[in-house]
């Protein structure tokens, strides 16, 4: 975080507003807009001005934008088939976004920015599989609102089980995040345990964000995954967290705001 004095009130006064924020009550009257249908005649012009505006890829489409009924559709739209190949390294990145984090976890903290972490157990809600990973490797992945919506399988295994976690819905764009402390296990998520093919424990989580309308979970318990298969899906931009115990894979330690693509190789 900068040390210049004008930006660390900016950031003060961003977090004091942030708080003070209704931030369920909002962000389920936009989930209700979303979700509202959409005269066909009217979809392709005010997706493709969203599009524009928050740089949406609509080459990868696998269907034409007045087939989505509701804005939140559109949120949650596929891919055309091979848009993005599958790699076959051992870790791949579970979604497209932009790197908050990544790299070890140390005595069960994850790095929330610079100078700032959480304690995994916080996050996960369950400190038998925080030991587990802790001395793993993490990647925080920041979704924007123009970004695919999808969250993916990062490794092979099984879901043996998939926990709901009550919070709140800070937004987790990046001034958020430098502002608000532990902002990722104050906000509402979706916990999916994982195991590994080779034996070892996994975790993805889905942090809810403001303006998220929903955040779906898609795979259930006791599905075995390859990597890149469907997970999850949000409403809105929001933010997957990406978990793996010490082995012979470990994600990538690249920099923040580095992009990354669902399916490539993240080690």
């Amino acid at each position: 975080m900068s040390d210049d004095p004008g930006e660390l009130r900016r950031v003060s006064l961003r977090g004091v507003l942030l708080n003070l924020l209704p931030k369920v009550a909002l962000s389920r009257l936009c989930g209700l807009l979303a979700g509202a249908p959409l005269p066909r005649a009217l979809r392709a012009p005010f997706y493709g001005w969203f599009a524009r505006r928050y740089g949406a890829d609509l080459e990868l489409l696998d269907r034409d934008l007045a087939d989505f009924r509701s804005l939140q559709q559109f949120f949650q739209r596929p891919l055309r088939a091979g848009a993005r190949p599958i790699a076959t390294t051992p870790l791949v990145w579970p979604c497209d976004g932009r790197i908050i984090t990544c790299g070890p976890v140390a005595q069960g903290r994850v790095e929330q920015l610079k100078g700032h972490d959480y304690e995994l157990a916080d996050l996960l809600g369950d400190r038998e599989l925080a030991h587990a990973l802790d001395g793993g490797s993490q990647a925080t992945v920041y979704l924007a609102p123009g970004d695919y919506h999808r969250v993916h399988a990062p490794f092979a295994g099984t879901v043996e089980r998939v926990t709901a976690l009550p919070g709140t819905l800070f937004p987790v764009n990046p001034p958020a995040v430098r502002c608000i402390p532990r902002l990722f296990v104050r906000n509402s998520r979706h916990v999916f345990h994982c195991r590994l093919a080779d034996g070892r424990r996994g975790a993805v989580v889905m942090v809810g964000a403001f303006n998220v309308g929903a955040t779906t979970v898609t795979a259930a318990p006791g599905a075995a995954l390859a990597a890149g298969d469907e997970l999850g899906r949000f409403g809105f931009g929001s933010t997957a967290v990406a978990l793996v115990a010490r082995g012979t894979a470990s994600f990538a330690a690249i920099a923040p705001e580095t992009r990354v693509w669902m399916g490539d190789a993240a080690i």
